[in-house]
């Protein structure tokens, strides 16, 4: 009985031996596939342009000398009548096939947002290989532009906002990195006013041996509403959105203004709330904004008292958002959401108060309450420090 087991075994092994190189024709080495990082599209002359970003695999990975090659980064561009078709054209020069599950950043031209996302939209969510998950980008530059700018000491456009905003944004929390799912919920959500940040290519800041190097910057947003392009503004025009954001982990201020600094504060923990009330058939918000602080830097000795400083800080805060709520009155944009609150909170009444000019109005903001608790900075714990002028 154990011969003819070890018999059978052994018949089985050879025919799965023999079967194997049947099946080695199926692997693909990685070097030989492209894996595509990132997508771009432009709509200009009655056509769709896409880029496709691919990064070389050696300026991800290190050598066996533990070095980094130079970044390698290629950027594909072709066009057709509808974006899927100008799409299917990378495939033309493809070389290899593309693997789409790397895909971490999209970036849209202002005149696809214009044009309407419909169609692109459809086509980056309807293939299974694509993720949920990149970060999405709006741009007034060139898209090739953006695609090939590079991160610092040789590395790939992967250590870039491109592709890894978060980081910078954990340090200076200015406009909120958003991602394709999170878009796609507040683009559809109605009554709701969402947007997506801007990127552009910084030519004077960073010098590498003396010599400038381009860098990527996020410098604004565009903003939509009912599925329509409301516009692009830059960072100072809507600066009062930090203060509307929750998940801002790290922005400062400097006060009392900007013209005339006496010390610079870094807000930390801050938590938001906005309130509807109806009276007499209109609505009027209260905004609660609370957050932990500290003093990073004092320029003067005009404020040494920390009461003080905490006033200073309320007061810069509350007229950035009022700032804001005025310059979203003026440009017919929601940019406190005021009205997916009320299709949140009273759907009924924003049922019936959505298509008229009054929903919101100059004294709809009620009033902005501000709470800040100011701590003391690294290893000086006094309440009160003198600087030598």
């Amino acid at each position: 009985m154990k011969r003819k087991s070890i018999m059978a075994c052994s018949t089985i092994i050879v025919f799965c031996l023999l079967f194997v190189t049947a099946c080695e024709s199926d692997i693909v080495e990685i070097e030989n596939q492209n894996f595509a990082t990132c997508i771009g599209v432009d709509y200009r002359d009655g056509e769709y342009y896409v880029y496709i970003q691919m990064i070389g695999l050696s300026a991800v990975a290190k050598s066996e000398g533990g070095k980094k090659a130079s970044p390698e980064v290629y950027v594909s561009e072709t066009k057709g009548k509808t974006f899927i078709d100008g799409f299917f054209k990378a495939y033309h020069t493809a070389q290899e096939r593309f693997l789409w599950a790397n895909v971490t950043a999209i970036v849209l031209s202002e005149n696809v947002l214009k044009k309407g996302l419909g169609s692109v939209f459809d086509g980056l969510t309807r293939y299974y290989e694509f993720r949920p998950t990149p970060w999405i980008f709006g741009t007034k530059d060139s898209i090739i532009d953006i695609l090939s700018t590079t991160g610092f000491f040789s590395q790939s456009s992967l250590n870039t906002i491109l592709h890894s905003p978060e980081s910078s944004y954990e340090q200076s929390s200015t406009i909120k990195p958003v991602k394709l799912n999170q878009f796609a919920r507040e683009f559809f959500e109605p009554g709701r006013t969402t947007y997506i940040p801007s990127l552009t290519v910084e030519h004077t800041q960073w010098k590498k041996n003396k010599k400038p190097e381009a860098k990527l910057e996020i410098n604004g947003a565009f903003f939509l509403n009912n599925h329509k392009y409301k516009g692009y503004f830059p960072y100072e025009k809507i600066k009062g959105m930090r203060w509307l954001t929750p998940e801002a982990l790290r922005t400062s201020i400097l006060l009392p203004n900007e013209k005339k600094p006496e010390f610079l504060t870094v807000l930390e923990d801050q938590m938001v709330k906005i309130h509807p009330e109806k009276q007499n058939k209109n609505f009027h918000f209260t905004i609660l904004y609370i957050a932990n602080g500290i003093v990073s830097n004092r320029m003067k000795n005009n404020t040494i008292n920390v009461e003080a400083m905490e006033e200073f800080v309320k007061e810069g805060i509350i007229s950035e958002v009022r700032q804001l709520y005025k310059f979203g009155i003026e440009n017919d944009i929601d940019f406190l959401n005021f009205e997916h609150q009320l299709y949140r909170k009273y759907h009924s009444d924003w049922k019936k108060l959505k298509d008229q000019d009054t929903l919101l109005r100059e004294d709809s903001l009620k009033s902005i309450e501000v709470h800040i608790t100011l701590e003391h900075s690294g290893s000086f714990k006094n309440r009160k420090i003198t600087i030598k002028e």
